[in-house]
């Protein structure tokens, strides 16, 4: 709670994201033969860190984060079912079909599971165009969310006395069209073209952010995360001003009233966007990527954040074993010493399949002495 307040704590909090790296490992049939046969809570109690992506029941592929419960509208059918298909180059292919189905007309998208099923991908999208917009406005007027208190006890019992709840929201308007709805290129097209009904569709997905913040409203919630995954590739400046930060400054007040701390998913490139976010209102960022994964310094980081906290900011690929161990130390050190104690130390954005994991436990003793000398 210290990183959240903005006061010091007892020393940095060590919160690795290794769930991709557990279940890929898993399915793969390469996990260290100390973790075979543990759950993912009890690899988290082996190493002797703060779990992360543990509050609910893990399924391969699901985030680990307490999310609300979608209810569809009465006349609002969803149908879903997965699949193997061949690639047009022969190779086995898992996928998911979905359909919504309702008075406006049917929208339809095909994913495809990762090789070992711990993600998925968009092949095609719900939108592809003004008619399916119009079906996806209705399926937004009519949807509500639920608290999913089975869950939330589940975890409460398990994890309540180590990590505060996190539960994670949509992403923003913006970047849920461009990632999640309609995929970049034909949105960008679309906002273009049609800039009226396009933007009736965003307003009608911050309705939709304002119904899931009415739902967690006077939960014991501590954290509300944007699941944004922003990119300046996608969201440049011009669009950011435009689109992220009215939103921002809309949604962010009432989180605020609400007693809560809000934090986005910032894992891609973003030296363009840092000079923006701490007009944001955002308490926090999330796997911000530094050199040499990503496109800026921590110095960068530290300066475009300006009293932010930071969770993770160690790059991805300094756990993999062609990174020396000196490299992952230096940084490591000079992380905590430009972000302590507004830091929640952890790997951006997630431990590699093909990392070395004892390196957890090497960056693990890096914070120990940093805490021990305090």
């Amino acid at each position: 709670m210290a990183v959240y307040e903005g006061r010091d704590g007892r020393g940095v909090v060590f919160q690795p994201r290794i769930k991709h790296w557990f279940e890929v490992n898993s399915a793969a049939g390469t996990l260290p033969d100390r973790y075979q046969g543990m759950y993912l809570d009890e690899v988290y109690r082996d190493l002797d860190v703060t779990p992360r992506e543990v509050w609910v029941p893990g399924t391969r592929g699901s985030a680990g984060y307490l999310a609300l419960k979608i209810e569809e509208g009465d006349d609002v059918e969803v149908w879903s079912r997965g699949y193997r298909a061949s690639s047009p180059e022969g190779e086995p292919q898992d996928l998911v079909f979905t359909e919504y189905r309702t008075p406006k007309g049917s929208i339809s998208q095909l994913e495809r599971a990762t090789e070992h099923g711990a993600s998925v991908y968009n092949v095609d999208y719900f939108l592809k165009d003004l008619k399916d917009v119009e079906v996806m406005k209705y399926i937004l007027q009519e949807r509500r969310y639920l608290w999913d208190e089975r869950r939330y006890e589940w975890g409460r019992r398990r994890f309540g006395d180590t990590i505060p709840l996190r539960v994670n929201l949509q992403r923003s308007p913006l970047m849920w069209l461009f990632v999640g709805l309609m995929g970049f290129q034909r949105a960008v097209t679309m906002i273009w073209r049609h800039p009226k009904e396009m933007e009736e569709l965003l307003a009608l997905q911050e309705g939709d952010f304002i119904k899931m913040l009415e739902v967690c409203r006077g939960k014991p919630i501590t954290e509300l995360h944007f699941g944004d995954n922003m990119h300046q590739d996608m969201c440049s400046p011009p669009y950011f001003k435009r689109y992220m930060m009215p939103f921002y400054k809309r949604v962010l007040p009432r989180v605020k009233e609400m007693g809560m701390y809000s934090t986005a998913h910032w894992d891609g490139f973003v030296g363009q966007l840092l000079p923006l976010v701490a007009e944001t209102g955002l308490n926090g960022l999330e796997c911000v990527t530094p050199l040499p994964q990503g496109d800026v310094t921590l110095e960068q980081m530290n300066e475009g954040m300006r009293g932010m906290f930071l969770r993770d900011g160690i790059p991805a690929v300094m756990m993999c074993p062609w990174t020396s161990l000196e490299a992952l130390g230096d940084h490591v050190r000079n992380l905590i010493k430009l972000f302590y104690p507004r830091l929640i130390l952890g790997i951006s954005d997630l431990t590699p399949a093909n990392a070395d994991f004892e390196r957890i436990r090497f960056v693990k003793g890096i914070v120990e002495e940093f805490n021990e000398a305090l």
